[in-house]
């Protein structure tokens, strides 16, 4: 059965991935997608404030779709992005 609501909204891909209730959806996803270049599967991350600071007055304020961190200190900044092509594209920073 397919759903009314895309996953590749930005705001649904924030809401599934970047809430406190779906942190265990967040792991799985993190898991799968960078299973090839992590030592051992992440059991728990922090989802943090998808707020990036500015460090200098000519910086930017950015904003990431999800921010988490794992228990080794690792940084994960998750954006979904559509191409002009409407492929989806998720890069983890």
């Amino acid at each position: 059965m397919r759903h009314a609501i895309d996953p590749k909204i930005d705001c649904v891909f924030k809401a599934l991935l970047g809430s406190e209730e779906n942190r265990n959806l967040l792991i799985h996803f993190l898991n799968a997608f960078l299973a090839q270049d992590l030592i051992e599967p992440l059991v728990w991350v922090e989802i943090l404030n998808p707020y990036n600071d500015k460090e200098f007055l000519s910086d930017k304020l950015s904003i990431v779709d999800v921010k988490a961190r794992d228990c080794h200190d690792r940084l994960y900044q998750i954006e979904i992005q559509l191409t002009s092509y409407g492929q989806r594209l998720v890069k983890i920073l």
